[in-house]
């Protein structure tokens, strides 16, 4: 019994380590964003909102602080204005945080495109607090 403990303790963490810790997960419809953390990167995972409904591809992009990623995001709804704000995640990856105004609320997509392999993708349109969700940030109302 203390060897399958040991096994089962040895596997989540191997798992853990392989997979990374989910900080947040935001779902819409058919579609996902979620970040994870795996060593000294964070990775943004999310379902591409191009992809059909019935073969949903998830494309990841990854860079190395959350806080600089979180500040440069909350900023881009600091103006209730449509705007465009582009990132150099790393030598290959450029994302671009694209923000628009959607029934009267302010809302985010996330694209992205990998030079190296040619690969572009766009998440589902997120609002602030979808944001603050997918970011770990939690509001506690008392």
């Amino acid at each position: 019994m203390r060897i399958k403990i040991l096994i089962l303790m040895g596997l989540f963490c191997l798992s853990t380590s392989i997979f990374g810790q989910e900080i947040g997960r935001v779902i819409i419809g058919n579609h996902s964003v979620k970040l994870l953390k795996s060593n000294d990167l964070f990775a943004c995972v999310y379902s591409d909102l191009n992809s059909t409904s019935k073969d949903i591809h998830h494309k990841t992009f990854n860079f190395p602080i959350k806080e600089t990623i979180y500040q440069i995001i909350m900023d881009g709804f600091k103006t209730n204005s449509s705007r465009q704000i582009f990132v150099k995640t790393d030598e290959y990856t450029i994302v671009k945080f694209d923000y628009k105004i959607i029934d009267g609320q302010l809302k985010l997509a996330i694209n992205h495109n990998d030079l190296y392999t040619q690969l572009i993708g766009v998440s589902t349109y997120l609002t602030q607090k979808q944001v603050k969700s997918l970011f770990g940030i939690t509001t506690n109302f008392g």
